[in-house]
């Protein structure tokens, strides 16, 4: 049964649903699963181990401290001189 809408001005919305799969190993499927549990203190513990364990091959931008403004400006200007 379709979830057509007339509207008044002479469209119709029409609800479609598109089905989507993707194949992944297990290992991936369950730790997916698990991240959903956690809050955003735990996610951030999370990301921190993996920095640790990988040895900082893999890092996370939202771990990182924001630029400050002089910071920022400075590397403005050193991409300018390039």
């Amino acid at each position: 049964m379709s979830q057509d809408c007339f509207l008044p001005d002479g469209t119709v919305r029409v609800s479609e649903t598109v089905t989507y799969y993707r194949y992944v190993p297990q290992k991936i499927y369950e730790i997916e699963l698990a991240l959903n549990y956690l809050n955003d203190d735990e996610l951030i513990k999370v990301m921190k181990y993996i920095s640790r364990i990988t040895d900082k091959r893999c890092t996370f931008r939202s771990l990182q401290k924001p630029m400050s403004a002089k910071q920022l400006s400075r590397a403005i200007n050193r991409l300018n001189n390039k």
